[in-house]
């Protein structure tokens, strides 16, 4: 059996010593990239997630978890704000604007084909430009649209609220005016 020690952070007795089973809490925590990280003033360590993966705890248990690292997809029949990590395919009677995400951050993808006929537009939300090519899309009053069914394009955010660029050199045999 180990020996104890009252912590006043815990109002606990934490087990001190190697005298084999059971733990004294953690001194550290260290991941496979920068250095160990101690505990705060209250002996805690705060395991934080970002992005699409989250954190929780239950009991002794810590569960990290990945969000789907994939698409969602949308069929959209009306004008619409994107968000990051989405596609959609337009389907309305009209030509549908799409809204690029506000903020945005480095990385942040969006897609866009159309389904219907009618075709699509991509707004920047604010200052945002959109770059296909070597053509760039005027700050502020800027888009890009679609002129053919099935034309299609991938973004991704190159500069945080401020750069969207066409990922893949674009959906072959698309036809999209920059304005």
């Amino acid at each position: 059996m180990g020996n104890f020690k009252f912590n006043p952070f815990t109002d606990k007795l934490d087990v001190t010593g190697n005298s084999g089973g059971g733990g004294g809490g953690v001194a550290t925590l260290e991941g496979n990239t920068g250095g160990p990280i101690p505990p705060d003033g209250s002996g805690n360590i705060h395991v934080v997630g970002t992005g699409a993966i989250t954190v929780s705890g239950a009991g002794n248990t810590l569960t990290i978890s990945s969000g789907n690292p994939f698409f969602t997809w949308h069929v959209v029949n009306s004008n619409t704000v994107m968000v990051a990590q989405n596609g959609y395919f337009s389907n309305g009677g009209g030509r549908i604007n799409h809204t690029l995400p506000s903020p945005s951050s480095l990385g942040d993808v969006v897609a866009v084909t159309d389904i219907g006929g009618n075709g699509w537009r991509i707004l920047g939300s604010g200052a945002e430009q959109i770059r296909l090519g070597n053509q760039i899309s005027t700050s502020l009053t800027g888009y890009i649209e679609s002129n053919n069914n099935g034309d299609g394009v991938v973004l991704v955010c190159a500069v945080a609220d401020t750069l969207w660029v066409e990922a893949q050199g674009g959906i072959q045999g698309a036809s999209i005016t920059v304005v």
